[in-house]
């Protein structure tokens, strides 16, 4: 049985070795002044812009369903208003109900017979029928007739749908459900999560066409509405037919960690989450413990320059809350180096970490 035998350096040479590396090994590190700092705060991701004030004037009160041109109406009245001669003069109750078919003209109107042009877009069905029992009672007819009137084909547009949604392509949308709402349902709503794969959308873009214009270069109006939960609009934007919606496919953001921490590489940075830099350090398994380094380093890019800004924090002693104040951003990259003193414990414990073990040789048995 034989031992190993240890080699130990002279101290005074060992240090002198340990200091020299250590100088050589240390991160850079990046104090700022005052607005410096207010620059790099500034600095992060590209965020979509909305028009929060101009979205919340467009709001309506949702209502009953006004007709436009096209509707195909289904009339129930009287039989009376489809005879001529003595029936006219009939009573309402001696004749069996007729049905009229009716479709709105391209001027807003239907012909009802007796009740001659009616007008029709913009209204309800229930002003519909006030309008015709006013036009035939008491002129042609000696009873209040009962009139009612249904959507029997409301008019459809062609909305064009693409992106994050089960069912991309133009979908034809009823008139009745033109708003966002109704051209996602068409398409089977918006891509959902499938087991461990994280699916949904990140901001829904409408385009409309220009108004006024049926050039196809025309530049159209673009609205942006955020996503709350990967999957519910902001708004339920009404729609007037023709418009593309290209819903954003959700890509997970991510953050960065390198350096000394348990386990460096990107890291997910979920939607609705606010991580700060100690959060973010955690995520990462936390620091070397034998290194203990002091400092950590945020490059972020500032979107005006495109120039990656760097910035160090102590994430130590006094610096521990402003740390823990601090938020990451998506895209950030935190960098964790060594120190003179962190390098020199890292360097100091692998040196004398104490190995207990043996080998036997093969002559001794």
């Amino acid at each position: 049985m034989k031992t190993l035998p240890l080699f130990c350096p002279r101290p005074g040479l060992l240090f002198t070795l340990i200091a020299l590396l250590a100088t050589s090994c240390a991160a850079p590190q990046y104090p700022l002044d005052d607005e410096e700092l207010a620059r790099f705060m500034a600095a992060g991701p590209i965020t979509p812009e909305f028009d929060e004030e101009r979205l919340l004037e467009s709001i309506q009160v949702p209502g009953p369903y006004t007709l436009i041109p096209g509707d195909l109406l289904l009339v129930r009245a009287p039989a009376s208003l489809v005879h001529t001669g003595s029936a006219l003069q009939a009573s309402t109750g001696n004749l069996e109900p007729a049905q009229i078919f009716a479709r709105v003209a391209d001027d807003g109107s239907i012909d009802i017979p007796l009740a001659g042009n009616i007008a029709a877009t913009g209204k309800t069905v229930r002003e519909v029928e006030r309008a015709i029992a006013s036009k035939v009672f008491p002129k042609y007819l000696q009873e209040p007739p009962s009139i009612v009137v249904t959507v029997e084909e409301p008019t459809t547009f062609p909305v064009t749908i693409y992106g994050a949604v089960m069912e991309p392509g133009i979908h034809e949308i009823t008139s009745n459900r033109l708003s966002l709402s109704g051209a996602l349902a068409s398409a089977g709503g918006i891509a959902g999560t499938v087991g461990n794969i994280i699916a949904g959308a990140r901001k829904i873009l409408i385009y409309r066409p220009a108004e006024g214009s049926e050039s196809s270069n025309a530049t159209p109006e673009v609205v942006a509405l955020p996503i709350r939960g990967l999957n519910i609009p902001f708004y339920d934007q009404p729609l007037q037919g023709g418009e593309r919606i290209e819903v954003e496919r959700y890509e997970p953001d991510r953050f960065t960690v390198v350096g000394l921490v348990g386990n460096p590489g990107a890291h997910e940075y979920p939607p609705e989450i606010e991580y700060n830099l100690m959060q973010a350090i955690a995520i990462a398994d936390g620091v070397d413990r034998v290194a203990d380094p002091p400092y950590a380093t945020i490059f972020r890019k500032d979107l005006t320059t495109g120039e990656i800004l760097p910035a160090t924090f102590k994430i130590k002693g006094n610096g521990l809350a402003s740390a823990s104040a601090l938020t990451i951003k998506p895209g950030d990259v935190i960098s964790i180096g060594h120190t003179k003193a962190s390098w020199t414990r890292s360097l100091l414990e692998k040196i004398f970490r104490i190995n207990v073990g043996y080998f036997a040789d093969p002559n001794d048995f």
